[in-house]
């Protein structure tokens, strides 16, 4: 799809760890919105995935 689709990425320190925002914009119409966060949401996941310690239980 032709077009540019601008992403605000901010991460802010809070109390219990960072928050995070994204705003995406210029979503065409043919991509419904609940896809937008589908997408965001395995991204996110992968993300913890790579950057998650792998704890030992010590066991």
């Amino acid at each position: 799809m032709p077009g540019e689709m601008p992403i605000a990425v901010t991460l802010q320190k809070v109390l219990c760890g960072t928050e995070l925002e994204v705003i995406q914009q210029g979503i065409p119409a043919a991509i419904p919105t609940e896809f937008c966060y589908l997408g965001w949401q395995e991204s996110l996941q992968m993300l913890a995935q790579l950057v998650e310690p792998e704890i030992p239980d010590g066991g």
